[in-house]
């Protein structure tokens, strides 16, 4: 069985030599394909198609032999999203350290930064700008 099962993962190896592969914007077709498909269950058949499509380009995306247009692609995908993603894990990180942190703005150049909670008067140097200024926390 193991025999049987090299020989696959090999041939798997040999047809995806010198083709792009999977990559941050191919994964994020295929899953909104397949949200695409649920939702089409209960309201409309114009979903299945977009779903399909959506899988159909994210398949051809994969087999493709051109990698620098594809990676070309995948770069302008994760530029064009980096800022939301960076707000979203910002967001993240600060509800995970809410009972621990509080964070504050410098009032000279509006950074955000975090301070220990529960410490009373701080006075904290802005890591951006290097103004000291005083806080309640």
């Amino acid at each position: 069985m193991q025999d049987f099962l090299e020989k696959i993962r090999s041939a798997m190896s040999n047809f995806m030599y010198g083709r792009y592969g999977a990559d941050q914007l191919g994964l994020t077709l295929l899953v909104i394909a397949i949200i695409f498909s649920f939702l089409a269950i209960p309201f409309s058949s114009y979903l299945n198609i977009v779903s399909l499509l959506l899988a159909i380009v994210a398949v051809v995306r994969l087999l493709s032999r051109n990698i620098p247009a594809r990676r070309s692609e995948n770069r302008a995908f994760l530029t064009f999203f980096a800022k939301p993603i960076n707000w979203v894990r910002r967001q993240y990180k600060k509800w995970t350290n809410r009972k621990t942190k509080a964070y504050v703005r410098c009032p000279y150049c509006h950074a955000e930064f975090a301070l220990p909670k529960g410490k009373g008067r701080l006075r904290a140097t802005c890591p951006k700008c290097g103004e000291k200024s005083d806080h309640t926390v």
